[in-house]
């Protein structure tokens, strides 16, 4: 069997612990059990804390782990459950670097969930590689660790020895994967088929919303994003937009996409289909009107610009995010 380290720090979320253990533990044991035959287990699955002491998740849950890392010598696998808190974790446990570091050195495979590969990339180890995280904690990835490249819409990322996976429910497609990688194909379709779960999914594109945040110093662009936000169904006429604010053409553009990230015209298209998306999410309309309801009249071109924004066609996503009492109404 393989041994499995789960990592535990402070204000984690319970389930990117006990997810994996669950997916972990019954590999080779639920199915053999369902099926009647006898149950051959993979993994040995550990969870400890820095010193030992209860893990206080979210929801002021208190985690009883089986150790600390001083008693773990060894160990094929670490996954590091989510550590939103990165500076406090830190702060109150510096040698969790030192103890990662020795054994990655050792041999040792590491996975962070979630926020978890804020502790990942404290270590070194991602610099100059990429990495993903739910969507929501990007910016503050990026300004923390410069060094790692971050592609926000991978679902989970393998570097051979060292993976990270998106938001939560992430961590269960993570493991899943790990049990393939470990185990191969068939133990992984088996605890898909047991534990009810899609294998698959590598996107998180889908489940992301775009962040009007004007989280920077360009006084301007914020003002000027604003201005967009207010006319974003209507026509823009960039070198009009730029004169308003006493700049070239050239100038806006340069200036708002060092800002922002986009283009003026990319924000303007992330903020139509955002609109897309919750009008979608009502199900009262279809999506030819919805295009011209967020500023389009060429419906081929929006839904182009919908399927590159989201990875999915409307009708595929109002189908996974429509309430249930809603009927799917859009057109492919």
């Amino acid at each position: 069997m393989k041994k499995v380290t789960i990592l535990g720090c402070y204000n984690t979320m319970a389930t990117t612990i006990f997810g994996p253990m669950d997916i972990l533990n019954q590999a080779g044991r639920l199915w053999n059990r369902v099926r009647q035959s006898l149950q051959t287990p993979f993994f040995d699955v550990t969870i400890a804390s820095p010193d030992g002491q209860p893990i206080k998740a979210t929801n002021n849950i208190l985690i009883q782990p089986h150790c600390s890392i001083q008693d773990i010598d060894q160990t094929d696998l670490i996954i590091i459950s989510s550590a939103t808190y990165i500076e406090k974790i830190l702060e109150k446990n510096p040698e969790l670097i030192a103890w990662l570091q020795k054994q990655y050195s050792q041999g040792a495979h590491i996975a962070s969930i979630c926020t978890g590969v804020f502790l990942l990339a404290q270590t070194g180890l991602l610099d100059g590689k990429t990495a993903t995280l739910h969507w929501g904690f990007t910016q503050m990835f990026k300004d923390k660790y410069p060094k790692v490249n971050l592609d926000p819409d991978r679902m989970f990322i393998d570097h051979g020895r060292l993976y990270c996976s998106a938001g939560v429910n992430a961590g269960m497609d993570l493991s899943l994967y790990l049990v393939e990688k470990f185990c191969g194909r068939k133990a992984a379709v088996e605890s898909a088929k047991t534990m009810i779960l899609d294998l698959g999914r590598t996107e998180q594109t889908p489940y992301g919303s775009f962040l009007f945040l004007g989280d920077h110093d360009d006084t301007a662009v914020v003002e000027i994003e604003k201005w967009i936000q207010s006319h974003q169904a209507q026509p823009i006429d960039y070198d009009q937009l730029a004169d308003e604010y006493r700049m070239s053409r050239r100038s806006l553009e340069r200036r708002f996409k060092k800002a922002t990230g986009r283009t003026p015209l990319g924000y303007l298209q992330q903020l139509r289909v955002e609109e897309a998306k919750h009008l979608l999410e009502e199900g009262r309309h279809t999506f030819n009107e919805i295009t011209y309801m967020v500023g389009y009249e060429d419906i081929s071109f929006f839904r182009k610009i919908f399927v590159r924004l989201t990875g999915l066609r409307p009708i595929e996503y109002q189908k996974r995010f429509a309430g249930y009492g809603h009927k799917v109404t859009s057109q492919s």
